[in-house]
């Protein structure tokens, strides 16, 4: 059955990590608990975090692998079996998200990382520090963890956010009116200036810092700037993500290229592998890693979309045995603002959910009523599992 869900659900949808079709992990920086040499090979994984010295990695079959630091569990008890959909690591401890949207948490508990996880389903998100924070089907926030600078009894109402990170002794979050929020920890400005405006798609954040990608593909970075995260911040349109380290930032180019600046002790920022496209990025303490793009990105197709007849809908490229969104309106092409760029569709509009396959393939056949011939309409969507939109498309129905 097909269903047409709401706006926020499709901003909801928006705030997944940055899984990807699946590909091969890279990692560089620091080796000093087996980050780089104990790195898993093939090529299944689809998500990747970056903790304090462990990582995590989420593949295509749903099951997880944990490598690195092991002083408080964080990899031997991963837990076993498949079902989880997404992935955190903080400074020791780590979470997943099951499909039935409650969080898994295991690890370092001095703070209550792991015994205060929230129970229960409906969560979308979940990011992990020394503190905890995850994002609700309703668009409300729920943290938990070390609290030394309220950055978990300051917790933001409301039920309108759309993504969130968990940095340091601070959180920042988005907006579905695509504005950000700053709480916690303000020593180096990173709550105070938390810069204003609409137009952001994307945020992570270090220790002391946070950083931003607008709708416009540009760069924006604050608070600390002891390795300079603020003052060496690529300029450009080109971006596509952001990730941060502990005092690291790494940026995706849309062409898959990454840049890293900020502290490099570890080569962690400059000893990007060269030659690879890459589809998401991480970065950890003193390391960073991403997973081998494939170089395609998803496609939107529509045909035959005449009058009385049954268009087709298809969509390659995305996410295997994932979800894709198909968006269309005839109100006009926007833009609206969307946590991973504008969307060129105007309101209302309609929704629908199509399931990929292997090959990342969905499709979809519907009928155009009669007596529209003429009539403008506007084409666009999302891949769920890789949290980027598809190409938009303006027809006119023949």
């Amino acid at each position: 059955m097909i269903r047409l869900l709401s706006p926020l659900f499709l901003a909801l949808s928006f705030s997944s990590a940055f899984a990807q079709q699946a590909g091969q992990i890279h990692v560089w920086g620091d080796d000093s608990f087996g980050q780089i040499a104990n790195a898993p090979r093939g090529a299944d994984y689809i998500q990747v975090a970056g903790g304090g010295s462990h990582a995590l990695a989420l593949k295509v079959d749903g099951s997880l692998v944990s490598w690195g630091d092991d002083g408080s569990g964080q990899v031997s008890n991963t837990p076993p079996g498949a079902g989880f959909v997404r992935v955190a690591a903080g400074n020791g401890a780590s979470h997943a998200l099951r499909s039935d949207g409650s969080i898994a948490s295991w690890g370092y508990d001095r703070d209550g990382q792991v015994s205060n996880t929230p129970p229960g389903t409906g969560f979308v998100e979940v990011s992990s520090s020394l503190h905890s924070v995850a994002l609700k089907t309703d668009g409300s926030l729920v943290s938990w963890g070390n609290d030394l600078f309220r950055q978990v009894s300051d917790t933001p109402t409301g039920k309108d956010f759309v993504s969130v990170s968990a940095t340091g002794y601070h959180s920042v979050a988005l907006k579905t009116d695509g504005s950000l929020v700053s709480w916690g920890n303000d020593l180096f400005g990173q709550v105070s200036n938390t810069p204003t405006g609409n137009d952001f798609a994307q945020m992570a954040g270090g220790k002391s810092f946070s950083a931003a990608v607008r709708t416009d593909g540009s760069l924006v970075v604050w608070g600390a700037d002891s390795s300079g995260q603020i003052s060496n911040t690529p300029p450009g349109k080109d971006f596509s993500q952001i990730a941060a380290g502990t005092e690291h930032v790494l940026a995706l180019r849309t062409d898959g290229s990454v840049v890293g600046w900020g502290d490099d002790s570890f080569g962690q920022a400059s000893l990007v592998p060269p030659g690879i496209s890459f589809g998401q990025i991480s970065g950890g303490m003193f390391f960073s890693l991403g997973i081998e793009g494939s170089g395609a990105s998803p496609h939107l197709a529509v045909t035959n979309l005449v009058s009385g007849s049954v268009a087709k809908v298809t969509i390659d490229y995305a996410s295997p045995n994932n979800i894709v969104y198909f968006v269309w309106s005839a109100s006009g092409g926007g833009p609206i603002n969307t946590p991973f760029g504008a969307g060129y569709v105007s309101q209302p509009i309609h929704i629908i959910p199509l399931s990929t396959d292997l090959s990342g393939h969905a499709e979809l056949h519907q009928n155009v009523p009669a007596g529209l011939a003429g009539a403008n309409v506007w084409f666009h969507g999302a891949d769920y599992g890789s949290a980027t939109m598809l190409n938009n498309i303006a027809a006119t129905i023949g």
